[in-house]
């Protein structure tokens, strides 16, 4: 009889030891997929910041250059735009995590670049390339550091967003800030329209190759109407930039419709962004 007891005590003590093993694998493994879920909703918000910032820097990019050559009604605007970038600054300067380090580097560029003190418009818009390349590498870095989409196929077109997309509106912006100051100034060198003709063809290759990736989900990003607005913009290029060498085009008028490009571009990602929100 005992050892029957002997062995039944052994069994209920192993169930119970295989249990506690379960129940301890179980909170790990909860623990772990809760912390994975708080480092991928971190990233989101991090590249949800970076587009703020990056569309800033393009629109402070082009105002400050369009003031700069000479159209003094874009004051306005620009302050405007820098206090905007001062608020997304703020916020930036809570993150912590594993980009910290590449954050404070954008943190301490943009307090340089503030400022202001920059006087020649090509220098100017150098240091606005720079600032906003490196934005648009911490976004590529922050998006693929884990798989957002957590395996589901339906966002198989996530990595469309964060390069094609990205890069296109940002070789737009370039053409905004470029276009704008030469609109402002009414008159382009041969070197500038060099420059504007890579950024048409730029612009034309990358948005061409993101609407060819995200054609099966053409409804969800609204694709008929946004192509429409870029090939708009393209036109816009074509005619009033590259067709003359002394633009009638306002700064004001050019730099509108190179928004509204940028704009719908960016929608792109929005809309990315938001599927890849919990969802209710």
């Amino acid at each position: 009889m005992d050892g029957w007891h002997g062995l039944a005590l052994y069994l209920v003590t192993g169930a119970a030891v295989a249990a506690a093993l379960a129940l301890a694998f179980y909170g790990l493994h909860r623990r772990l997929q809760r912390q994975k879920r708080l480092h991928i909703q971190s990233n989101i918000h991090q590249l949800v910041l970076l587009r703020a910032l990056i569309t800033s820097f393009q629109r402070h990019r082009g105002l400050s250059n369009g003031l700069l050559c000479g159209d003094t009604s874009m004051s306005q605007e620009l302050a405007g735009t820098r206090q905007k970038l001062d608020q997304h600054i703020r916020d930036a300067q809570l993150l912590g995590g594993t980009h910290q380090d590449a954050w404070i580097s954008l943190i301490d560029h943009w307090s340089r670049l503030r400022e202001g003190r920059i006087n020649d418009p090509a220098n100017n818009l150098v240091q606005h390339h720079l600032i906003i390349r490196n934005s648009i590498f911490l976004m590529e870095d922050v998006a693929s550091e884990v798989d957002l989409s957590e395996g589901r196929a339906t966002l198989g077109y996530l990595p469309c967003i964060w390069r094609e997309v990205v890069q296109a509106a940002e070789w737009a912006g370039q053409a905004r800030a470029l276009g704008t100051g030469i609109a402002a100034a009414g008159k382009s060198s041969a070197e500038q329209r060099v420059r504007m003709r890579f950024l048409y063809q730029k612009i034309q290759l990358l948005a061409g190759t993101a609407f060819n990736t995200l054609q099966p989900q053409s409804e969800l990003f609204r694709l008929p109407h946004r192509e429409r607005i870029i090939e708009e913009f393209l036109l816009c290029i074509e005619q009033e930039l590259l067709g003359s060498e002394q633009p009638a085009i306002a700064a004001k008028t050019y730099f509108q419709r190179a928004t509204q490009a940028i704009d719908e571009l960016f929608a792109l990602m929005d809309t990315a962004l938001q599927q890849l929100q919990p969802q209710r």
